[in-house]
């Protein structure tokens, strides 16, 4: 799990404004021909900014580790690496800060995570600001309107990743990101079922009032015998629509949509609302999904 000091990060930007003031009275006095009264404060400006600087790549680390599910567009290491490649890392910044703000949102559709959401166009704009840095004149307006959003940025995203909720391992180890294997064929339907397993219960379309127990590899519905194992005949129904996997840290289940046409919908236990599913979603027993707007309803049953 990860989390983040807000009082720690936020020392990154004010210590990288202390330091541009102390190192550039350095340069002053060295200009005026005074070393040795000019040369600590450069010194100690370098060592600043060195500081700043560190700390701030540990903080673009971890805000990416905290959103790895296997959807995620970059891993944490490749965030900060690419930072370090010449003109390339002008395109990457987009990357790393609206990117992150794009798959942080994202990241909380998938897990139907009841938090405020980053704004994008703040990030956004955050991106681009550092290069007006090279426009002359202009730079003296944005470069403070800059480190004023480096500090909204900071705390902001702190406030982001503190309020997701702990999940099975870090990074990816808690989620399935692979591919699951899939059986040909038809998987029957059982009344038989075990005590304690997990189970979808078909509410409504063709297998009403019929149980499938979750087996460890999972269950993928559609209509295509040839890439599932729970064929349904519906029209609305993709070749293969959707996945559930059973989660191995907790007695729940990944419900992920296989880009199906007409979507998944899912509704988190003791809810009424519907919710359009992007990715996937970790859902508990009493929780409920539908194939398309109107096909089949499942309930997950523990």
């Amino acid at each position: 799990m990860v989390r983040l000091s807000k009082a720690l990060y936020l020392s990154s930007p004010i210590v990288s404004i202390v330091a541009s003031i102390v190192f550039g009275v350095g340069v002053f006095f060295v200009m005026k021909g005074d070393l040795s009264g000019g040369l600590p404060f450069v010194i100690l400006g370098s060592l600043a900014a060195l500081y700043a600087g560190i700390l701030g790549l540990v903080f673009y680390y971890k805000m990416w580790e905290s959103i790895q599910d296997g959807y995620a567009r970059m891993s944490p290491a490749k965030a900060v690496g690419f930072l370090f490649i010449p003109f390339f890392n002008v395109y990457w910044i987009f990357q790393v800060f609206w990117g992150f703000s794009k798959d942080y949102n994202a990241y909380v559709d998938r897990h139907a995570i009841n938090t405020k959401k980053l704004s994008e166009g703040l990030f956004l704009a955050y991106s681009i600001l550092p290069l007006s840095a090279a426009v002359p004149f202009l730079n003296f307006v944005t470069i403070p309107v800059y480190w004023v959003m480096v500090v909204i940025m900071v705390s902001q995203v702190c406030d982001a990743v503190n309020a997701l909720p702990p999940h099975g391992g870090e990074g990816a180890a808690g989620f399935v990101t692979g591919p699951v294997p899939i059986a040909a064929g038809a998987t029957p339907l059982r009344r038989d079922l075990p005590p304690h397993s997990l189970s979808l219960y078909c509410l409504s379309g063709e297998f009403a009032n019929e149980a499938l127990m979750v087996p460890a590899d999972g269950v993928s519905i559609g209509r295509d015998p040839a890439r599932v194992n729970l064929v349904l005949s519906a029209t609305e129904i993709s070749g293969a629509h959707a996945r559930v996997m059973p989660e191995a840290q907790s007695a729940q289940v990944w419900l992920e949509d296989l880009h199906s046409l007409n979507g998944t919908f899912y509704s988190q236990s003791g809810k009424a609302e519907w919710v359009k599913l992007q990715g996937k979603v970790l859902l508990s027993p009493g929780a409920r999904f539908r194939l398309a707007v109107d096909g089949p309803e499942f309930e997950i049953r523990g």
